[in-house]
């Protein structure tokens, strides 16, 4: 297990969030989750590590059937413009591989911006830092396992 996937499933544990832990083949995004998971895609949380002109690294959490609003988002990041980030800062900051970037327990602090849209689902799914799993939980319970700056 790696050391992100422990920091999740300490924190569910810790915050009593009922959820489940679902093993399916390697998959890098969210098209492929859904079709292993056989889930619609907007079900699936979709984790974009990106960098400011600033050069913070932040993340961005959506709907895995969404595109996130650069305008919006650079307005509410106090930024001009934003970048998806490099493999290499993602594994440092995220602590894991692109692809399974998850929305909370990362290795290192990181601004997270959550897409209101995405608190109006029922059972969402993620990766927790491995390319191999999936959680499902409930939406409505990813703002108190993180701090998220709704957006």
């Amino acid at each position: 297990m790696s050391s992100v996937e422990e920091t999740i499933m300490n924190l569910l544990k810790e915050r009593q969030v009922p959820h489940e832990v679902i093993a399916h083949p390697a998959v890098t995004n969210n098209a492929a989750m859904a079709e292993a998971l056989k889930v619609p895609l907007a079900d699936t949380v979709k984790n974009l590590m990106l960098e400011t002109t600033e050069g913070e690294i932040i993340l961005v959490v959506l709907p895995g059937d969404q595109r996130f609003d650069s305008k919006r988002l650079t307005a509410k990041a106090g930024t001009k413009r934003v970048v998806f980030a490099k493999p290499e800062k993602v594994l440092e900051f995220a602590g894991c591989e692109v692809g399974c970037v998850p929305p909370f327990g990362h290795a290192k602090t990181v601004r997270v911006f959550l897409d209101g849209a995405l608190l109006s689902k029922g059972q969402v799914y993620f990766m927790p830092g491995t390319l191999t799993k999936s959680v499902k939980l409930e939406a409505a319970r990813l703002p108190e396992l993180g701090a998220m700056i709704q957006f």
